[in-house]
Parts: structure tokens; C-alpha cells; sequence
């Protein structure tokens, strides 16, 4: 099963341990009940991916609409600006030197700075 949840990362004004504690629960293991993946969304974009791998690791479903769909070169951009994000974090590679590398990252990188004003880019 998924659970969409807002995520303290993008738009949603959500508290981040309370939001960790939304994730723990719904991972933890309980009797025969199998874990929940977690879908943290709204407003999230390639430049927060370092921080919600960081807090919730790798089993973790993403939920971008926005970051994907309004890239400046269109969804598919978005989409592979995304696969680079995750790929450079996951090889513990900065995004800013990922970018480098990769057209797609650097203009949404670009293109979401900090829209939301919690200093998590990079």
C-alpha cells in the first residue's frame, strides 16, 4: 500500500518530525501487517531530493507533479532531471556537480532555487 502524505520539503506547512513520525509508523513492522510505502508531495522538485532521502532513506515513493510536469523543457526533462537527482544523491554526488553533467538537473535547479524558503537546496 501507499500513503500520500504532504511533505515539509515543498509547499505544505508541515512539521518535519511530526512528518518523520507519520513514516516511522507506517514502516514499522507489526505483527503480520506488511509496511506502508510513504509518498511525500507537494511541491516537490529535484532540489529537495537530497533532503527527503536523507530523512526517510530509499524506500520511499516520490510523488512529483509539478517538479516534473512544469520543467522548463517539458514533463520528459522533468522527469529525467529527477532520475539525475536521485542518481547523484544515491552516488553521493552534490547536485550542483551533478548538474554539471546533466542539462536537465541544471535548469531545474535553476528553475527551483529555494521556491519555498527552507534553505534546502544542495
Amino acid at each position: 500500500d501507499i500513503v500520500v502524505l504532504p511533505a515539509p520539503y515543498g509547499k505544505a506547512p508541515v512539521i518535519v518530525d511530526k512528518f518523520q513520525n507519520v513514516v516511522k509508523n507506517m514502516t514499522f513492522p507489526l505483527y503480520h501487517l506488511k509496511p506502508t510505502f510513504p509518498m511525500p508531495s507537494g511541491g516537490i522538485t529535484p532540489t529537495v531530493i537530497p533532503k527527503l532521502i536523507e530523512d526517510l532513506g530509499t524506500e520511499v515513493m516520490i510523488g512529483s507533479g509539478g517538479g516534473i510536469h512544469a520543467h522548463p523543457d517539458g514533463p520528459i526533462a522533468g522527469a529525467r532531471a529527477f532520475r539525475q537527482a536521485i542518481d547523484a544523491v544515491l552516488q553521493g554526488i552534490p547536485l550542483t556537480e551533478a548538474a554539471k553533467a546533466h542539462p536537465e538537473l541544471a535548469k531545474a535547479l535553476e528553475e527551483w532555487k529555494d521556491p519555498f524558503g527552507k534553505g534546502l537546496l544542495l
